[in-house]
């Protein structure tokens, strides 16, 4: 019988006390309970890092947000001070005569005898720095790598930063220092740095140092003290960190109310298990199709199932980092069909939508399975021509010429027999474009003027080529 003792032997398995069988049972539900805590930390950790980093970068942008406006009233001060050559403000121990200013009327006295002194824009800019360090903390420096005055002389941050400017490599700099001498003390500061350059206005007196017009002889730096920002960074953490750890806890309550449901209904559920695997494999394949499905769906166009215009921006992005490493050649062609919406008003869409699955298969045919055909949207197309045997010049015109030709010839439509036509735009990599902008509206504008010499054509674009006009 079961759960009778074997003669000489242990009790059974089912013959167990049930005490020791309940204990079986709980020390492997403690760990699962163990893991499912740890494993469940793992993805709140890391939206924790996340959210944390996400933080860090919008304290920043709200730094560089407000350096750019401080640099820009200061640019707007500054070229007011220009055009105006300088203004005129009485003497007095906050504003001495500018000792660096070589000017012939720097100095003069009114009719009433008050002495008044020529500030230009640099000055106007030591004295506006003075104020804001006084009412806010904010260090604002004009500062060059060879400065008419000594004090204005740029340090290793600023020269670094205007090295960049001057090589073209960047238009403004912000970074953040731990600890920055601001007012004797040493303080977490944000430090936003972007260029001056020589405008018509100030050129006089930056050209005996040998700037020209549209030069970099320096530029504007601000130190911001972090304090507030740090505060305001450090705040929306700790809201993040308590948001996180209540989903934590919540989620791993809800699951281990779940898994404690689960454990009462064990013993009755083994039967079922191989059931339940048949069903669990089962569902997961029809989210793996399910999944592909909603992959496919969003890459690709649902009329035509040519790729879209997301994919093919991939692919675009692909073959020029492809073609740049290899030093190879490619073709980009844009397709337009002559009239597409002729044949909409008079048939109806669902003719036109049939006409534009005829297109999409006309097209493949043109091309190797290598290459990229793509609906953009209506009634325009792409193709990218990756392979070449004869040379990408001579295979992209072959190629669009037979697009053209193909494209024209007369189409079996439920209404009967019509006839379109296609204008091609063609653009080749290095040679008229060297990245995905430059190629795209070049082949367009080569499209648009075979538009222009009256449509069923194709085109590669030249220089001589013209954008068309706004209507």
């Amino acid at each position: 019988m079961a759960g009778a003792s074997r003669p000489g032997g242990g009790a059974s398995i089912t013959g167990l006390p049930a005490g020791v069988r309940l204990l079986g049972h709980f020390r492997p539900y403690v760990a699962l309970l163990t893991a499912l805590w740890v494993l469940l930390a793992a993805p709140f950790l890391m939206l924790g890092v996340l959210d944390w980093r996400r933080i860090a970068d919008d304290t920043a942008a709200l730094a560089k947000e407000r350096g750019q406006a401080l640099f820009g009233l200061i640019e707007l001060t500054r070229e007011w001070n220009a055009r105006h050559g300088g203004v005129y403000v009485p003497v007095d121990e906050a504003s001495p005569p500018n000792p660096y200013l070589i000017h012939a009327r720097r100095d003069l006295v009114t009719a009433d005898g008050q002495p008044l002194t020529l500030v230009n824009p640099a000055y106007m800019t030591r004295q506006l720095a003075d104020l804001a360090a006084e009412h806010s903390g904010v260090q604002l420096r004009i500062t060059g790598l060879k400065p008419l005055r000594p004090g204005n002389m740029a340090d290793p941050w600023e020269a670094a930063a205007l090295g960049r400017f001057r090589r073209g490599e960047e238009d403004e700099r912000i970074d953040f220092f731990a600890n920055h001498p601001v007012a004797g003390a040493q303080r977490p500061v944000y430090r936003y740095m972007a260029p001056l350059h020589i405008t018509r206005v100030c050129l006089d007196c930056h050209m005996a140092q040998g700037y020209g017009l549209g030069d970099i002889p320096g530029g504007i730096s601000i130190s911001m003290p972090a304090e507030g920002l740090l505060a305001y960074r450090d705040k929306r953490r700790m809201e993040s960190a308590l948001t996180l750890l209540g989903g934590y806890l919540l989620t791993g309550g809800l699951l281990h109310v779940l898994m404690a449901r689960l454990r009462r209904h064990t013993l009755a559920l083994e039967e079922l298990s191989a059931r339940q695997e048949a069903v669990i494999v089962e569902r997961t394949r029809e989210l793996k199709l399910l999944n592909e499905d909603l992959r496919r769906k969003a890459h690709h166009d649902p009329l035509t199932l040519l790729p879209n215009r997301l994919l093919f921006n991939d692919r675009l992005e692909s073959a020029l980092n492809r073609a740049g490493r290899y030093q190879r050649s490619f073709a980009l062609m844009l397709v337009d069909l002559d009239r597409f919406k002729e044949v909409n008003d008079a048939f109806g869409h669902a003719t036109g939508d049939e006409l534009l699955v005829d297109v999409a298969r006309r097209l493949e045919s043109c091309v190797r399975v290598s290459d990229t055909v793509a609906r953009l949207g209506g009634d325009e197309f792409a193709v990218l021509l990756v392979e070449a045997d004869e040379g990408v010049e001579v295979e992209a015109g072959k190629v669009a010429r037979r697009v053209a030709e193909l494209l024209s010839e007369p189409y079996l439509l439920t209404p009967g027999m019509m006839r379109v036509s296609a204008s091609v735009g063609v653009a080749l990599f290095p040679a008229d474009g060297e990245g995905s902008e430059d190629l795209l509206r070049h082949a367009d504008l080569a499209l648009y003027s075979v538009k222009l010499s009256g449509r069923n054509g194709w085109r590669r674009y030249s220089t001589d080529m013209t954008a068309p006009r706004a209507g």
